[in-house]
Protein backbone atom coordinates (compact mmCIF):
# COMPACT_ATOMS: atom_id res chain seq x y z
CA UNK A 1 0.00 0.00 0.00
CA UNK A 2 1.33 3.39 -1.00
CA UNK A 3 2.03 6.41 1.78
CA UNK A 4 -0.76 8.48 0.37
CA UNK A 5 -3.29 5.74 1.01
CA UNK A 6 -2.17 4.74 4.29
CA UNK A 7 -2.08 8.22 5.58
CA UNK A 8 -5.91 8.37 4.04
CA UNK A 9 -7.01 5.06 6.20
CA UNK A 10 -4.91 6.48 9.16
CA UNK A 11 -7.33 10.36 9.06
CA UNK A 12 -10.92 7.90 8.41
CA UNK A 13 -9.65 5.71 11.25
CA UNK A 14 -8.85 8.43 13.78
CA UNK A 15 -11.95 10.07 12.76
CA UNK A 16 -14.01 7.53 12.97
CA UNK A 17 -12.83 6.82 16.36
CA UNK A 18 -12.47 10.39 17.48
CA UNK A 19 -16.51 11.46 16.59
CA UNK A 20 -17.88 7.91 18.21
CA UNK A 21 -16.36 8.82 21.10
CA UNK A 22 -17.54 12.33 21.16
CA UNK A 23 -20.99 11.22 20.29
CA UNK A 24 -20.96 8.50 23.24
CA UNK A 25 -19.71 11.20 25.58
CA UNK A 26 -22.64 13.68 24.61
CA UNK A 27 -25.08 10.73 25.37
CA UNK A 28 -23.18 10.03 28.76
CA UNK A 29 -24.13 13.70 29.60
CA UNK A 30 -27.42 13.53 28.29
CA UNK A 31 -27.98 11.23 30.51
CA UNK A 32 -26.62 11.88 33.24
CA UNK A 33 -27.68 15.34 33.10
CA UNK A 34 -31.73 14.16 32.04
CA UNK A 35 -34.30 14.85 34.81
CA UNK A 36 -37.68 16.64 34.81
CA UNK A 37 -39.67 18.91 37.44
CA UNK A 38 -40.73 16.72 39.89
CA UNK A 39 -43.61 18.74 41.78
CA UNK A 40 -46.11 18.47 39.34
CA UNK A 41 -46.05 14.89 40.59
CA UNK A 42 -49.09 13.84 42.89
CA UNK A 43 -47.88 12.73 46.25
CA UNK A 44 -47.71 8.83 47.24
CA UNK A 45 -49.37 6.99 49.65
CA UNK A 46 -47.87 6.90 53.22
CA UNK A 47 -49.24 4.88 56.01
CA UNK A 48 -48.85 5.06 59.45
CA UNK A 49 -46.81 1.82 60.52
CA UNK A 50 -48.78 1.42 63.69
CA UNK A 51 -51.74 2.34 62.92
CA UNK A 52 -52.44 2.39 59.60
CA UNK A 53 -53.58 5.15 58.84
CA UNK A 54 -53.07 6.98 55.54
CA UNK A 55 -51.43 10.30 56.07
CA UNK A 56 -51.43 11.33 51.90
CA UNK A 57 -54.21 9.29 49.72
CA UNK A 58 -53.04 10.22 46.45
CA UNK A 59 -52.35 8.07 43.05
CA UNK A 60 -49.73 8.23 40.06
CA UNK A 61 -51.09 7.16 36.88
CA UNK A 62 -49.61 5.74 34.23
CA UNK A 63 -50.03 8.58 32.08
CA UNK A 64 -48.64 10.48 34.59
CA UNK A 65 -45.62 8.86 35.19
CA UNK A 66 -45.04 8.55 31.26
CA UNK A 67 -45.55 12.76 31.24
CA UNK A 68 -42.54 12.82 33.82
CA UNK A 69 -39.95 10.67 31.93
CA UNK A 70 -40.82 12.18 28.49
CA UNK A 71 -40.31 15.75 29.73
CA UNK A 72 -36.63 14.42 31.34
CA UNK A 73 -36.03 13.17 27.72
CA UNK A 74 -36.84 16.03 25.52
CA UNK A 75 -35.26 18.53 28.04
CA UNK A 76 -31.62 18.14 26.77
CA UNK A 77 -32.60 15.98 23.49
CA UNK A 78 -32.11 19.66 20.89
CA UNK A 79 -29.01 20.17 22.83
CA UNK A 80 -27.94 16.31 22.26
CA UNK A 81 -29.04 16.74 18.60
CA UNK A 82 -27.12 20.08 18.54
CA UNK A 83 -23.82 19.12 19.83
CA UNK A 84 -23.70 15.51 17.69
CA UNK A 85 -24.48 17.77 14.44
CA UNK A 86 -21.40 20.30 15.43
CA UNK A 87 -19.45 17.21 16.12
CA UNK A 88 -19.59 15.63 12.86
CA UNK A 89 -19.45 19.28 10.76
CA UNK A 90 -16.44 19.97 12.90
CA UNK A 91 -14.62 16.43 12.22
CA UNK A 92 -15.79 16.07 8.82
CA UNK A 93 -13.92 19.56 8.37
CA UNK A 94 -11.12 18.63 9.75
CA UNK A 95 -10.64 15.32 7.62
CA UNK A 96 -11.58 17.42 4.74
CA UNK A 97 -8.26 19.59 5.25
CA UNK A 98 -6.60 17.47 5.88
CA UNK A 99 -6.87 14.98 2.96
CA UNK A 100 -6.93 17.95 0.79
CA UNK A 101 -3.40 19.28 2.73
CA UNK A 102 -2.49 15.27 2.03
CA UNK A 103 -3.08 15.68 -1.75
CA UNK A 104 -1.06 18.81 -2.27
CA UNK A 105 1.56 17.57 -0.71
CA UNK A 106 0.98 13.94 -2.96
CA UNK A 107 1.14 16.16 -6.00
CA UNK A 108 4.03 17.89 -4.87
CA UNK A 109 6.10 14.34 -4.86
CA UNK A 110 4.77 13.21 -8.16
CA UNK A 111 5.66 16.91 -9.74
CA UNK A 112 9.03 16.49 -8.18
CA UNK A 113 9.35 12.71 -9.23
CA UNK A 114 8.55 13.99 -12.79
CA UNK A 115 10.54 16.72 -12.84
CA UNK A 116 13.78 15.07 -12.15
CA UNK A 117 13.04 11.61 -14.23
CA UNK A 118 15.30 12.03 -16.67
CA UNK A 119 18.14 13.03 -14.39
CA UNK A 120 17.04 10.49 -11.43
CA UNK A 121 17.13 6.69 -11.24
CA UNK A 122 13.73 5.20 -10.84
CA UNK A 123 14.29 3.54 -6.98
CA UNK A 124 14.46 6.90 -5.78
CA UNK A 125 11.24 7.71 -6.38
CA UNK A 126 8.82 8.05 -3.84
CA UNK A 127 5.26 7.23 -4.88
CA UNK A 128 5.15 3.68 -5.12
CA UNK A 129 2.03 3.01 -7.07
CA UNK A 130 3.51 4.61 -9.88
CA UNK A 131 7.63 3.18 -9.55
CA UNK A 132 7.03 0.75 -12.24
CA UNK A 133 5.08 3.40 -14.78
CA UNK A 134 7.95 5.86 -13.84
CA UNK A 135 10.51 2.74 -14.51
CA UNK A 136 8.89 2.75 -18.13
CA UNK A 137 9.14 5.96 -18.55
CA UNK A 138 12.52 6.37 -17.64
CA UNK A 139 13.65 4.03 -19.59
CA UNK A 140 12.02 5.50 -22.87
CA UNK A 141 13.44 9.18 -21.88
CA UNK A 142 16.95 7.77 -21.39
CA UNK A 143 16.80 5.94 -25.10
CA UNK A 144 15.30 8.65 -26.62
CA UNK A 145 18.02 11.04 -25.17
CA UNK A 146 20.49 8.57 -26.03
CA UNK A 147 19.65 8.27 -29.20
CA UNK A 148 19.35 12.43 -29.79
CA UNK A 149 22.69 12.42 -28.28
CA UNK A 150 23.95 9.92 -30.79
CA UNK A 151 22.45 11.44 -33.80
CA UNK A 152 23.54 14.73 -32.88
CA UNK A 153 27.05 14.04 -32.69
CA UNK A 154 26.98 11.75 -36.26
CA UNK A 155 25.30 15.01 -38.32
CA UNK A 156 27.64 17.46 -36.43
CA UNK A 157 30.81 15.04 -36.59
CA UNK A 158 30.27 14.41 -40.68
CA UNK A 159 29.73 18.03 -41.27
CA UNK A 160 32.79 18.84 -39.11
CA UNK A 161 34.53 16.82 -41.62
CA UNK A 162 33.02 17.66 -44.68
CA UNK A 163 34.04 21.30 -43.86
CA UNK A 164 37.53 20.39 -43.13
CA UNK A 165 37.90 18.54 -46.50
CA UNK A 166 36.52 21.44 -48.63
CA UNK A 167 38.94 23.91 -46.44
CA UNK A 168 41.41 21.87 -47.08
CA UNK A 169 41.29 21.92 -50.86
CA UNK A 170 40.79 25.70 -50.92
CA UNK A 171 44.50 27.12 -51.73
CA UNK A 172 45.61 30.48 -50.07
CA UNK A 173 44.23 32.22 -53.88
CA UNK A 174 40.84 31.19 -53.19
CA UNK A 175 38.24 33.65 -51.59
CA UNK A 176 39.26 35.20 -48.46
CA UNK A 177 35.38 35.77 -47.84
CA UNK A 178 34.93 31.83 -48.70
CA UNK A 179 37.38 30.97 -46.57
CA UNK A 180 36.01 32.96 -43.60
CA UNK A 181 32.50 31.68 -43.89
CA UNK A 182 33.55 28.12 -43.73
CA UNK A 183 35.81 28.66 -40.69
CA UNK A 184 32.28 30.51 -39.21
CA UNK A 185 30.68 27.31 -40.55
CA UNK A 186 33.04 24.93 -38.55
CA UNK A 187 32.64 26.78 -35.41
CA UNK A 188 28.93 26.63 -35.98
CA UNK A 189 28.93 22.71 -35.95
CA UNK A 190 31.32 22.38 -32.98
CA UNK A 191 28.84 24.82 -31.05
CA UNK A 192 26.06 21.89 -31.88
CA UNK A 193 28.85 19.13 -30.45
CA UNK A 194 28.69 21.40 -27.46
CA UNK A 195 24.83 22.40 -26.46
CA UNK A 196 23.98 18.73 -27.17
CA UNK A 197 26.64 17.77 -24.60
CA UNK A 198 24.97 15.60 -21.44
CA UNK A 199 26.37 16.45 -18.06
CA UNK A 200 26.88 12.61 -17.45
CA UNK A 201 29.73 12.82 -20.17
CA UNK A 202 32.96 12.16 -19.50
CA UNK A 203 34.67 15.02 -18.19
CA UNK A 204 38.30 15.22 -17.95
CA UNK A 205 41.32 18.15 -16.21
CA UNK A 206 41.61 21.23 -18.42
CA UNK A 207 43.50 23.87 -17.97
CA UNK A 208 41.81 27.01 -18.23
CA UNK A 209 44.69 29.39 -18.39
CA UNK A 210 45.94 27.37 -21.37
CA UNK A 211 42.68 27.89 -23.22
CA UNK A 212 41.88 31.52 -22.57
CA UNK A 213 45.48 32.68 -23.27
CA UNK A 214 45.45 30.21 -27.08
CA UNK A 215 41.95 32.30 -27.74
CA UNK A 216 43.34 35.50 -26.60
CA UNK A 217 46.13 35.27 -28.81
CA UNK A 218 43.45 34.26 -31.60
CA UNK A 219 41.65 37.54 -31.11
CA UNK A 220 44.49 39.45 -30.30
CA UNK A 221 45.30 39.12 -34.16
CA UNK A 222 42.74 41.11 -35.37
CA UNK A 223 42.04 43.11 -31.78
CA UNK A 224 44.69 44.65 -31.01
CA UNK A 225 43.08 45.74 -27.84
CA UNK A 226 43.38 43.24 -25.53
CA UNK A 227 44.55 42.17 -22.45
CA UNK A 228 45.24 38.78 -20.24
CA UNK A 229 46.35 38.74 -16.92
CA UNK A 230 46.97 35.54 -14.67
CA UNK A 231 49.01 34.38 -12.17
CA UNK A 232 51.46 32.06 -13.66
CA UNK A 233 52.51 30.08 -10.58
CA UNK A 234 49.13 29.44 -9.64
CA UNK A 235 46.41 26.74 -11.21
CA UNK A 236 43.76 26.46 -13.27
CA UNK A 237 42.81 23.04 -13.39
CA UNK A 238 39.15 22.63 -13.69
CA UNK A 239 36.79 19.70 -14.59
CA UNK A 240 35.34 19.48 -18.36
CA UNK A 241 36.30 19.45 -21.88
CA UNK A 242 38.73 21.37 -24.31
CA UNK A 243 36.37 21.48 -26.73
CA UNK A 244 33.32 23.23 -24.65
CA UNK A 245 35.25 25.62 -22.47
CA UNK A 246 37.31 26.66 -26.04
CA UNK A 247 33.62 27.38 -27.65
CA UNK A 248 32.32 29.44 -24.29
CA UNK A 249 35.32 31.66 -24.04
CA UNK A 250 35.69 32.21 -27.81
CA UNK A 251 32.03 33.20 -28.29
CA UNK A 252 32.34 35.89 -24.75
CA UNK A 253 35.50 36.84 -26.53
CA UNK A 254 33.33 37.57 -29.81
CA UNK A 255 30.54 39.29 -27.85
CA UNK A 256 33.19 41.08 -26.46
CA UNK A 257 34.71 42.92 -29.67
CA UNK A 258 31.23 43.11 -31.58
CA UNK A 259 29.94 44.93 -28.31
CA UNK A 260 33.14 46.68 -27.50
CA UNK A 261 33.23 49.31 -30.06
CA UNK A 262 36.87 48.83 -30.38
CA UNK A 263 37.19 49.86 -26.22
CA UNK A 264 40.44 47.81 -24.06
CA UNK A 265 38.72 44.50 -23.50
CA UNK A 266 40.34 42.40 -20.49
CA UNK A 267 41.00 39.03 -19.89
CA UNK A 268 41.88 37.85 -16.28
CA UNK A 269 41.97 34.27 -14.41
CA UNK A 270 42.01 34.35 -10.69
CA UNK A 271 41.58 31.60 -7.88
CA UNK A 272 39.13 32.48 -4.89
CA UNK A 273 37.67 30.59 -2.52
CA UNK A 274 38.61 26.89 -4.01
CA UNK A 275 36.89 28.18 -7.42
CA UNK A 276 39.07 29.07 -10.78
CA UNK A 277 37.32 32.59 -12.26
CA UNK A 278 37.66 33.73 -15.53
CA UNK A 279 36.81 37.67 -15.95
CA UNK A 280 36.02 39.22 -19.44
CA UNK A 281 35.36 42.68 -19.42
CA UNK A 282 34.65 45.01 -22.36
CA UNK A 283 34.13 48.96 -22.10
CA UNK A 284 31.85 49.04 -25.30
CA UNK A 285 27.77 49.90 -24.93
CA UNK A 286 26.57 47.67 -21.93
CA UNK A 287 23.29 46.70 -21.88
CA UNK A 288 19.87 47.27 -19.47
CA UNK A 289 19.45 45.59 -16.38
CA UNK A 290 16.28 43.92 -18.48
CA UNK A 291 18.43 42.92 -20.95
CA UNK A 292 21.12 41.38 -18.84
CA UNK A 293 18.81 38.67 -17.44
CA UNK A 294 17.43 37.74 -20.90
CA UNK A 295 20.92 37.39 -22.15
CA UNK A 296 21.33 33.94 -21.71
CA UNK A 297 17.83 32.33 -23.25
CA UNK A 298 18.22 30.25 -26.12
CA UNK A 299 17.60 32.07 -29.23
CA UNK A 300 18.31 35.84 -27.72
CA UNK A 301 19.92 38.69 -29.48
CA UNK A 302 21.48 41.83 -27.64
CA UNK A 303 19.08 44.65 -29.73
CA UNK A 304 20.47 44.67 -33.05
CA UNK A 305 23.61 44.54 -33.83
CA UNK A 306 23.91 40.40 -33.39
CA UNK A 307 21.47 40.14 -37.04
CA UNK A 308 23.92 37.53 -38.34
CA UNK A 309 23.94 35.13 -35.76
CA UNK A 310 22.54 32.26 -34.16
CA UNK A 311 21.48 33.63 -30.98
CA UNK A 312 22.62 30.78 -28.98
CA UNK A 313 26.40 32.40 -27.84
CA UNK A 314 25.40 33.04 -24.33
CA UNK A 315 23.15 30.11 -23.65
CA UNK A 316 25.94 28.03 -25.37
CA UNK A 317 28.12 29.72 -22.22
CA UNK A 318 25.74 29.15 -19.80
CA UNK A 319 24.89 25.14 -21.30
CA UNK A 320 29.33 24.77 -21.03
CA UNK A 321 29.17 26.09 -17.22
CA UNK A 322 26.33 23.52 -16.01
CA UNK A 323 28.17 20.75 -17.86
CA UNK A 324 31.61 21.98 -15.70
CA UNK A 325 29.54 22.41 -12.17
CA UNK A 326 29.91 26.31 -13.00
CA UNK A 327 27.73 29.11 -13.26
CA UNK A 328 27.85 32.50 -15.29
CA UNK A 329 27.35 35.98 -14.08
CA UNK A 330 26.97 39.40 -15.71
CA UNK A 331 27.70 42.82 -14.77
CA UNK A 332 26.89 45.46 -17.04
CA UNK A 333 25.70 49.40 -17.17
CA UNK A 334 24.64 50.67 -20.32
CA UNK A 335 26.75 52.95 -21.79
CA UNK A 336 29.44 51.40 -19.45
CA UNK A 337 30.75 47.92 -20.74
CA UNK A 338 29.71 44.74 -19.37
CA UNK A 339 31.78 42.23 -17.50
CA UNK A 340 31.54 37.87 -17.66
CA UNK A 341 32.31 36.09 -15.04
CA UNK A 342 32.97 32.12 -15.37
CA UNK A 343 33.40 30.10 -12.29
CA UNK A 344 34.26 26.55 -11.92
CA UNK A 345 35.34 24.31 -9.04
CA UNK A 346 39.62 24.30 -9.14
CA UNK A 347 40.75 20.69 -9.15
Amino acid sequence: MSGIKKQTWFLIAGYTILLSLSIVVCFYLFVRNSSADTSGLPETLFYAPQSGQVVLNSSITSTELHDYFRSAFFRYLPLLITAVCLLVLLFSSALLLCIRALERRHNRIIASDLRDLSESEPERIRETDLEEEYQNIHTRLSAYEKDQQRLHSFIAHEQKNLIMLIKSRLDESSDSLLIRDIGTLAQSVDDILTISAHRDASREMVDLALIAAEECDTYRGVYPNLTFCFDEDASYNILGKEQWLRRAVDNLLDNAVKYGGGSLIQVALEQQHESVLLHIRDHGMGMSEEEAELIFEHGYQIRELNKDGYGIGLSLVQHVCNLCDGFVRVNSREGQGSEFVLAFPSV
